[in-house]
């Protein structure tokens, strides 16, 4: 008899427990709208993935609407030079509220109460407070499993994916008024502003230099950094061009910085071409 007393007060409540939990999932996903930002970079293109489906961002900055996951998120952004960055976001759910555990007590307790009947809870006073104490502890862990497998799976608002791309990718070609020089420059990458010791200084790296050309035998070497182009500070390898171009042959005063120190180099006249 004693047995066939504890299956009738537990088998409500397992019936109750299961059909909660058949409820619940590993998590909620929502569609939610995140911003990319790639600091390093001005632009660069950008592919999302987690274990719901694969999104593509065009162009950073901005934002791309995908489905959230327990699993995490995969953020690939590749700039237009090739320089690629990877980084992963883990999405979370907002705190338990404990909201689950209070209803699932309630309905545990109801549950086993129903079980027993009310005549024989109020006929065994002791029994009765043992029996709902009893539904209701399971319940509520029953609930509380239930709000946290419920809620809503969220990734960061923002996400930020580092990356080394230059100041200015422009890169001298052969028809370009510094070839004429005998020297190819680019724009710096911000890694190497920073190991130069450069601070906010502007700037362009020099490449290649030709061994019969004007900024050969006046004394640049390649890795020089030319700060300043006769006197005018340069921002990128666009503004250097110009500055050859409008000069057409006239000699050219070029700063530059070499090994943590600012030198000047001379560069003699030359042939003016178009």
């Amino acid at each position: 008899m004693a047995k066939r007393r504890r299956s009738g007060f537990t088998a409500p409540l397992s019936a109750l427990s299961l059909t909660l939990l058949g409820c619940a999932s590993a998590g909620t996903s929502i569609t939610q709208t995140i911003r990319i930002e790639t600091p390093g970079c001005a632009t660069a293109r950008c592919e999302l993935r987690n274990d719901r489906g694969q999104w593509t961002l065009a162009a950073t900055p901005g934002t791309v609407t995908l489905a959230t996951s327990d699993a995490p998120l995969q953020v690939s952004c590749r700039a237009a030079d090739g320089v690629l960055n990877t980084v992963g976001a883990q999405g979370s759910a907002r705190p338990l509220t404990g909201g689950g555990g209070v209803v699932g007590g309630v309905a545990g307790g109801a549950a086993m109460g129903a079980a027993v009947g009310a005549t024989a809870l109020a006929f065994i006073p002791v029994l009765g407070i043992l029996v709902l104490a009893t539904g209701a502890a399971a319940g509520a862990v029953t609930g509380q499993t239930i709000e946290s497998h419920a809620r809503a799976l969220r990734y960061p608002e923002q996400i930020d994916v580092p990356m080394s791309c230059p100041l200015n990718p422009t890169v001298t070609t052969i028809d370009a008024p510094a070839a004429r020089l005998g020297v190819e420059v680019r724009g710096l990458f911000r890694t190497e502003v920073l190991s130069a010791g450069l601070g906010d200084r502007g700037g362009v790296l020099v490449s290649s230099v030709t061994g019969s050309g004007r900024a050969a035998i006046a004394g640049l070497r390649q890795g020089d950094v030319i700060l300043k182009l006769d006197g005018h500070d340069l921002k990128d390898a666009a503004q250097f061009e110009e500055g050859v171009r409008v000069a057409a042959g006239a000699p050219l005063s070029l700063t530059i910085w070499r090994k943590g120190e600012v030198h000047v180099l001379l560069l003699a006249a030359g042939e003016a071409r178009p």
